[in-house]
């Protein structure tokens, strides 16, 4: 793992509220598996402050990421303990953040739920009936509803969805279910009330 960002950019980002993280893939040297950069917004614009080089994405080598972090802010005498921390959705990046309030980019989690809508073959049904595709878009509108309202809508959804549905939309329903009920937490998904909801404007810097 290479990290580089001078000491004013580690300022910049230690005292910022907001922190946007991307990964990118085809600009990434040889030896290493991607490009990570992390991101202060200030005066909303997203300034990079943090470059790495990373040789894989797994848990533990995010949690030295943001241990290392962590010393650094130490050393020049600030706290990392930003209110937002945003990025494309990767479950092996949410221990590493666990006691921050991190949360998947709206747009990875729709395309999430498409990928299953094409996974389990609804790509033509959700083309043309217009009654499947408004029931999927339901469950992707969930996370703009208020969290103490999101799980419960998602339950009243598949209990009044109409009975020329439901066979089709059987095994989606499960896997909303099992995936971001039970396993991914609410608030990691869920966006009620923020103004940030994506990460783009950190993406032009690996044009």
């Amino acid at each position: 793992m290479l990290l580089f960002g001078s000491v004013t950019q580690l300022e910049l980002l230690f005292d910022s509220s907001i922190i946007l993280m991307d990964g990118v893939f085809t600009c990434t040297p040889l030896l290493f598996d991607h490009v990570f950069t992390i991101h202060a917004v200030k005066f909303e614009t997203s300034f990079p402050c943090v470059f790495g080089l990373l040789p894989n994405r797994k848990k533990t080598t995010y949690q030295q990421l943001f241990k290392i972090l962590k010393d650094l802010a130490f050393s020049i005498n600030r706290i990392v303990k930003p209110s937002r921390i945003m990025s494309d959705f990767e479950i092996s990046l949410i221990p590493a953040v666990a006691n921050e309030r991190y949360i998947v980019v709206f747009f990875h989690y729709t395309q999430a739920i498409y990928q299953r809508i094409q996974t389990l073959g609804l790509t033509i049904a959700y083309s043309q009936n217009g009654e499947i595709r408004t029931c999927c878009r339901k469950f992707m509108a969930l996370a703009l509803l208020p969290i103490d309202q999101a799980e419960s809508s998602f339950y009243i959804l598949r209990k009044t969805a109409s009975a020329t549905v439901k066979p089709d939309l059987h095994q989606l329903f499960l896997y909303f279910d099992n995936r971001w009920i039970t396993i991914v937490p609410l608030n990691i998904w869920n966006i009620h009330g923020f103004h940030h909801r994506t990460n783009n404007i950190c993406e032009g810097i690996h044009v």
